[in-house]
């Protein structure tokens, strides 16, 4: 019995001494998600690789050491704000003042928001490990801020676009790759300047100018605009009168091409009843000129015939027959004569004398036979 004591005992003193031993010879480190670790070794010094986010057991514990570094955004003010120490690294009440190039103060609030370079946590660990905003941020601030400030003359710098320049000269200054904050493991994200302060007297002064210069402007503005508006109604006064001129044209051009076309048509009218008239005289002319010839036609044809019927009393034995056709006549012409007849005309004195007529009709050249006194 007194054995199983002991052995228990004995059992119970090896286990706290085992566990004793764990504790001692083990450690366990967890590095968190927003951390990188540096490891240090009492047989290698620091390693030369960055340990990442996780548990690490290490035996045994007493010669590794690990150094956690906070990799995420940090902010450090330099202001009059003591709220904002709260949320951020910096001083109380730690407002820059700088000389602008006439000579005037410039109280500068700013805040800057940064973060650890992670391919450079080694050179870091070596060379600065801690409190890097007042050993390398915080110098740096003041001299780009005012080698940036001091070229610049107050208004330039007091607030618009002079404001914004100087801030992102300052902020090109801090973040440039050759730059000294980046050189040294510190990368600055975002620079702002809070605000500006002057003397209250240079101040009202700048404000006045100000005043004046954006009245200048407005004054300028509404030049332009009341130029703008005079110009629009200029041009559209233009554009007025071009379209008067245009419709004008048109319609001068619209009268010419129609009394063009009228007159055009009225020598077309024209022509074509001088060619009518023409025609109609030509005809006519055709037409007289075939009456003319059918005339002389005709009397040559009457003149031939004529001819021949006289040719046809010139032939031997036609004189009998003269005077056989001229006695039918004048018988002819003589049957109903009635009246008074001379008393020493007798028929047989009728007879000769008509006979006698006969005969100087058919022979007017020659001598009349048988003609009685």
């Amino acid at each position: 019995m007194n054995k199983m004591r002991i052995f228990a005992a004995i059992g119970a003193v090896a286990a706290v001494i085992m566990i004793a031993l764990f504790f001692i010879l083990f450690e366990v480190v967890q590095v968190a998600g927003n951390e990188l670790a540096v490891h240090e070794t009492w047989a290698d010094g620091v390693l030369p690789e960055a340990e990442l986010p996780k548990t690490y057991f290490l035996f045994p514990g007493f010669m590794h050491t690990f150094y956690k570094y906070d990799m995420s955004s940090q902010v450090y003010v330099m202001n009059d704000n003591s709220e904002s120490v709260e949320f951020g690294e910096g001083r109380v009440d730690d407002r820059y003042t700088v000389q602008s190039k006439e000579g005037q103060d410039l109280t500068i609030s700013l805040n800057v928001r940064w973060r650890l370079d992670p391919e450079k946590i080694i050179l870091i660990h070596k060379t600065i490990r801690n409190n890097f905003e007042e050993k390398i941020l915080r110098p740096v601030l003041l001299r780009e801020v005012k080698d940036a400030a001091t070229i610049r003359s107050a208004i330039d710098a007091y607030s618009g676009e002079g404001l914004v320049s100087l801030q992102l000269d300052i902020e090109k200054r801090l973040t440039d790759p050759n730059g000294e904050v980046l050189r040294q493991g510190l990368i600055v994200e975002n620079f702002v300047i809070e605000k500006i302060t002057l003397d209250p007297e240079y101040s009202a002064q700048i404000k006045a100018k100000q005043v004046a210069v954006q009245k200048e402007k407005r004054a300028v503005q509404e030049t332009l605009a009341a130029l703008e508006e005079a110009n629009r109604a200029e041009a559209e006064a233009q554009a007025d009168f071009k379209r008067a001129v245009v419709v004008a044209q048109r319609d001068k051009e619209v009268g010419i091409l129609k009394a063009q076309k009228q007159a055009e048509q009225e020598v077309l009218a024209a022509e074509a009843s001088k060619k009518k008239q023409v025609l109609a005289a030509e005809a006519e002319k055709e037409s007289g000129e075939l009456r003319a010839v059918a005339i002389i036609a005709i009397g040559q044809a009457e003149a031939e015939a004529q001819k021949v019927r006289l040719q046809a009393y010139a032939v031997e034995g036609a004189d009998n027959f003269v005077r056989i056709e001229i006695a039918k006549a004048i018988a002819e012409a003589n049957k109903g004569v009635q009246g008074y007849i001379p008393e020493s005309m007798t028929i047989n004195v009728f007879t000769d004398r008509v006979m006698d007529a006969i005969e100087r009709i058919v022979k007017p050249n020659g001598a009349i036979s048988g003609a009685s006194n």
